[in-house]
């Protein structure tokens, strides 16, 4: 606790000292202050002044007259920039410029209050989702509880206020047929995003491993690709994140189909490059839009949403894609190890508990081979 102790001797010079602990810097580390003088006496003054300077200056910096929004600026420079990953930093920075400052950022920082944060959030609910306004709800709780750290306050009143609880997404996932249906629509409707689409429904991969797969990660021979990095959006901007070091790529089993697609894909990637040369696809990425750039999430969704009202199917997202892939596969009785091995998931029990519904199905299975080897 900062300012505390007792003058002590030094046993090799006999002088007196004490040592407090002043707080932390504007860097989180701790300050301390050391004196020494010739008598007990002398020491016991001087401390007791100085522990009367570390209190004033905690006062002080508890009424300093910051804002929150000032103060949210000083921790994504002082914090967020220099912690976090970038497109980690590239959301909160959304977050605290688009929503947190516009909206409290008036307000004192040590006047900030739990009802006020209460409000916000039931404002805020009017457009967002639950799930976003519970992500300002922990990038505001991480920014104070780093405040407590430099010493601006001395509580958290984010922890007072009470998030929305998000609701549980629901799953969906489409049919054999209906998946045929979908690719055999968004061939035509949307040929651009097709192939991506296709590949969705044919591995199980995620949108951002499908937007960062590059053409060096695909093995024709083998009939295989490796996830070596993602491809993620926010604020704007694009992030190439590749898998750390120490992991293995994900390997997937291409398809018979999916790997003619990905033959015909690359020599027209090729013949693009003959005719516009290195402004074609600089990335070299196995899914661009018709000018050879990163495809945006959002064009993606997009594309999906016009293929599946053309085909008059039932609303999904691109994710549920994935969710199809591994339904099939696990109706169809293949191992669960399997199954997870494509979708990536970090264990066998991962897969188990989201695809749980598919127990009773998968069940059923197992019973019906047993009906014919028994007697």
């Amino acid at each position: 606790m900062a300012g505390t102790g007792y003058p002590k001797q030094d046993k090799k010079t006999g002088k007196w000292y004490f040592v407090i602990e002043a707080g932390k810097d504007s860097n989180g580390k701790r300050t301390r202050k050391k004196r020494s003088f010739e008598t007990k006496k002398e020491a016991k003054m001087a401390m007791a002044k100085a522990l009367l300077e570390v209190q004033n200056n905690r006062d002080t910096k508890k009424n300093v007259n910051i804002t929150v929004g000032e103060y949210l600026h000083y921790w994504l420079e002082n914090y967020a920039k220099t912690n976090t990953k970038p497109k980690t930093f590239a959301e909160y920075e959304k977050i605290v410029k688009t929503h947190l400052q516009p909206s409290l950022g008036h307000i004192k920082l040590y006047e900030l209050r739990s009802i006020q944060l209460q409000n916000y959030y039931k404002v805020k609910l009017i457009g967002l989702t639950a799930q976003s306004v519970t992500h300002h709800h922990r990038v505001l709780s991480k920014a104070l509880n780093d405040a407590i750290d430099w010493e601006f306050i001395d509580k958290n009143v984010a922890k007072g206020a009470k998030p929305p609880k998000p609701a549980k997404r629901e799953m969906n996932s489409y049919s054999v047929e209906q998946l045929n249906l979908l690719l055999k629509t968004a061939k035509d409707r949307t040929p651009v995003f097709y192939p991506i689409i296709y590949a969705a429904a044919h591995t199980g991969m995620r949108k951002s491993e499908l937007i960062g797969l590059n053409w060096k990660n695909v093995d024709f021979f083998n009939q295989r690709i490796y996830i070596r990095q993602t491809i993620t959006e926010a604020n704007g901007k694009y992030f190439f994140n590749s898998i750390p070091k120490n992991e293995k790529p994900r390997g997937i089993k291409l398809t018979a189909e999916l790997l003619k697609l990905l033959e015909k894909l690359k020599e027209e990637h090729d013949k693009q490059k003959e005719i516009l040369g290195d402004y074609f696809n600089p990335y070299n990425l196995v899914f661009c839009n018709s000018k050879g750039n990163i495809m945006a999430p959002s064009e993606i969704s997009r594309a999906l949403k016009r293929a599946l009202k053309a085909a008059n199917l039932p609303d999904i997202r691109f994710h549920d894609l994935r969710h199809s892939h591994a339904t099939i596969l696990l109706q169809a009785n293949v191992h669960p190890k399997i199954v997870s091995a494509r979708l990536g998931h970090s264990k066998i029990q991962v897969t188990m508990d989201i695809y749980s519904h598919m127990t009773d199905s998968i069940e059923g299975i197992a019973v019906d081979t047993l009906d014919t080897l028994l007697e």
